[in-house]
């Protein structure tokens, strides 16, 4: 009783953690965590003004739209209704940010509920330990990545396929299918729409899937004894998977084109980009072992890598062994992860551009590996796990590219506005606050000249002709400029926090507190005008 009492005290401190990252960690990962989800639903149920990437061309689409308006659209619609019974604006960027991030605070709360259907006593605890204390569960899961999601799918696969397993191994082979029936159908439903919806949401999902069906279907038919009776247990199931298919199909060409008669398949588009060696250039080639060697060390720390590596050889030499509990489906599923670890990491090693958070839905597996293990890590583990992850939790979770919430300029845009970025990541578009039919009249201008030269930040203020520009730029730039030009400058706002990885000399030589601090300043064009 004590020992639970210390791992509740423990496990619920660390969901305080994570929820904390989730509404304050505003660390700049990877632009795609905005392009590809909230940046889009943002736009289309609240009329901000957002970006909207390549991807979303209808012309070639890339990205399905039912799992963005899912996660982020569904929030926003909900809010955005509430809201407007109070109040006559819209919503606040400060308030977007944690309702995409609580949305997906939720939904990492099914990554726990996997670990604790798959894991048995006594591991259990160890293995929600390690989810919940994990940096990718603090920086990766409670964030809009589509990889975020796609480790929710392929976990939630596992749990039904252990339950799949459970339920054929507690009768006879004869009478499996009709004392469980209605429960083992509904588990098969279930698995073929995930299944489906994952795959229609990112084609790699098929890599970390393939193995559950194929352990189905092989299970199916040693509980049925018969090619014919496999064939009618998996019918309807698969039914349900082909009509999730085409609601996505259905829905996306309703979306792209405006009528389902013209259908628009963006995983086909997605393969068909990422099959182009020129297409992956224009993002980064990085050689075939880095995903192995770099990028599953880099999520998994690299105890935790070799335990799972070691844990993977055990499994393929003698899959009815070494696993806490010893039962048919804990060893099944133990052997169906260690093939999804190896088949995935196979198919996604052939694609030359790796980022870690392809990665993403390899980690659960693995701990559940690591933690149904009959070789348990030592004390010196958490040593060396808590130093690890709490060094990246800071990196990737707090600090990486810091972005601002504080980013809407002005809550008045009764005059012609022109904004600048300069010397600086520009925000996600939705987090200004600027509704989108002010920039579509020409009102308001945004300008991101990002690491462009003194002489075109100048052109560019000389050129405007809104009557009020703002330029938004590290107060370490700011003291770069030319005294005669500076002076027609006049600081509105600090922004503190602001970590610029971009200007480190400079970041260093005005001092610490003018070194993490990025500025907002109006701009005075008669006196710019008369400096040049």
């Amino acid at each position: 009783m004590a020992g639970f009492g210390h791992f509740g005290r423990t496990y619920a401190a660390l969901w305080v953690v994570r929820i904390l990252f989730a509404l304050y960690g505003t660390g700049y990962i990877h632009p795609d965590e905005h392009m590809q989800n909230a940046e889009i639903t943002a736009a289309d149920i609240l009329g901000y003004y957002t970006f909207r990437s390549w991807e979303w061309d209808p012309i070639f689409p890339l990205r399905a739209i039912i799992p963005v308006y899912m996660t982020t659209g569904l929030p926003f619609f909900v809010a955005q209704k509430f809201y407007s019974t109070l109040s006559d604006q819209i919503l606040r960027p400060a308030t977007l940010f944690r309702l995409e991030r609580l949305s997906f605070l939720c939904l990492s709360s099914l990554l726990d509920m996997s670990v604790a259907l798959l894991v048995p006593l006594p591991m259990r605890s160890f293995a929600l330990l390690l989810l919940s204390s994990s940096y990718v569960t603090h920086a990766f899961y409670i964030r809009p990545f589509s990889n975020s999601l796609e480790s929710v799918i392929a976990a939630l696969c596992l749990v039904f396929l252990n339950r799949i397993v459970e339920m054929g191994s507690s009768d006879s082979h004869e009478e499996a299918a009709k004392n469980g029936g209605a429960a083992l159908h509904w588990n098969l439903h279930a698995l073929c729409i995930l299944g489906a919806f994952g795959a229609s949401m990112r084609p790699t999902f098929f890599s970390f899937a393939l193995p559950i069906g194929f352990q189905v279907l092989r299970f199916s038919y040693s509980t049925t004894g018969s090619v014919s009776r496999t064939g009618r247990l998996l019918a309807l199931p698969l039914c349900s998977g082909i009509l999730t298919m085409l609601c996505f199909t259905v829905t996306d060409a309703l979306y792209y084109r405006g009528t389902p008669f013209h259908p628009v398949f963006p995983c086909l588009n997605f393969l068909r980009y990422n099959s182009s060696a020129d297409n992956l250039a224009e993002h980064g080639l990085h050689p075939r072992w880095l995903h192995l060697f770099v990028n599953l060390p880099m999520l998994l720390s690299p105890w935790v890598w070799f335990l799972t590596i070691s844990n993977i050889c055990h499994c393929f030499k003698d899959s009815t062994h070494g696993s806490v509990g010893g039962t048919r489906a804990l060893d099944i599923t133990r052997e169906t992860i260690s093939q999804i670890i190896v088949f995935s990491l196979a198919i996604l090693s052939s694609i030359p551009h790796q980022e870690p958070r392809f990665l993403c839905p390899i980690v659960l597996p693995a701990i559940v590996l690591v933690a149904t293990s009959s070789r348990w890590p030592r004390k010196a583990f958490w040593v060396t796990w808590i130093v690890f992850n709490v060094v990246f939790a800071v990196v990737a979770g707090l600090s990486l590219r810091y972005f601002y919430l504080n980013t809407r300029i002005t809550d008045n845009l009764s005059t012609s506005t022109h904004i600048i970025y300069w010397k600086t990541y520009m925000p996600p578009r939705r987090f200004l606050g600027i509704p989108q039919q002010e920039v579509q009249s020409g009102k308001v201008t945004v300008a991101d000249l990002a690491g462009a030269t003194e002489s075109v930040l100048v052109d560019t203020l000389v050129s405007t002709g809104s009557e009020t520009v703002y330029v938004v730029t590290p107060i370490a730039m700011f003291k770069s400029l030319p005294g005669n030009v500076a002076s027609c400058f006049t600081l509105e706002k600090r922004i503190f926090p602001h970590l610029d990885l971009d200007h480190i000399q400079g970041t260093l030589e005005v001092g610490w507190y003018d070194g993490l601090t990025l500025g907002v300043y109006t701009v005075e064009q008669s006196c710019i005008t008369s400096a040049i």
